[in-house]
């Protein structure tokens, strides 16, 4: 396939712009990571067909180690923020210098080492267009489009790719930021509801009679849990003693009781 039988660049711009817009709508209703990807590089099939895509990452990694994320020329797809373990690990070489030089980086002509680590993924392509994905300043992902033919990428549609690629990086990265809250807050609200579970049997299970004394109590905590506590102590010579706490602080890391005290006469 060759960039003129697909593209829609420089063709009826309207036929362009219901492309984008449909693809737009589509990913607005995804919520994972892995099917905005896969809209997105379907989308970019036709607005922009390449002979080869690949992507790689250096996220927690040393230099000049990286680890190739997706591959068009893959049968089987990995999601590379679930299956890290199962992405090819690579040292060295061309793809290692482009992506840990945090640069754009346009080859015309490409000629490749015999050693060359990611040789599987580069041999028999000529041009290359290494589009860094930046996290805080660093080129932490990198999309790598390659093609057959030398001079193949028009150094003026260079600044657009750039672009596009990074802010849809920032809005998949976004997603990922998301879901890994969403499973915090769900982590965490599982410890409350254990905590809240364990601060309720603590208190009493029903309060004692006490002739002269009328008794009522109610708890209720803002949230899973609360830092109230009572009790009911009987004492020689027909005593009692309330006991009354409140946990300083608020949630389920707060210490050191600030208020406690009473009694009154059986």
């Amino acid at each position: 396939m060759t960039n003129t039988e697909t593209s829609l660049h420089g063709g009826d711009w309207k036929e362009k712009l219901a492309l984008i817009l449909g693809v737009m709508r589509d990913i607005s209703r995804l919520n994972d990571p892995q099917d905005v990807v896969r809209a997105y590089a379907e989308a970019m099939r036709h607005l922009r067909p390449v002979g080869r895509r690949i992507s790689l990452s250096r996220r927690d990694l040393k230099y000049p180690q990286f680890r190739v994320t997706r591959s068009t020329t893959w049968t089987e797809e990995i999601n590379p923020w679930r299956d890290r373990d199962r992405l090819p690990l690579l040292s060295g070489g061309l793809l290692a210098r482009l992506i840990y030089g945090n640069e754009t980086v346009l080859i015309d002509d490409m000629t490749l080492e015999a050693d060359e680590p990611a040789l599987e993924y580069l041999t028999g392509f000529r041009s290359l267009l290494a589009i860094p994905m930046f996290d805080q300043g660093e080129s932490v992902n990198m999309v790598v489009l390659l093609e057959e033919e030398p001079n193949a990428f028009p150094s003026e549609q260079v600044p657009e790719l750039v672009l596009r690629s990074n802010l849809f990086g920032r809005a998949t990265g976004n997603l990922v930021v998301k879901e890994e809250l969403r499973l915090a807050y769900q982590a965490l609200d599982r410890e409350l509801r254990i905590v809240g579970d364990i601060q309720r049997s603590l208190l009493p299970s029903e309060l004692p009679k006490i002739p002269t004394l009328d008794l009522a109590a109610h708890y209720q905590p803002s949230q899973r849990a609360g830092g109230d506590y009572y009790d009911f102590f009987e004492l020689p010579g027909n005593q009692w003693g309330i006991f009354v706490a409140d946990v300083s602080g608020h949630g389920p890391g707060s210490v050191g009781v600030v208020e406690s005290g009473g009694s009154g006469d059986g």
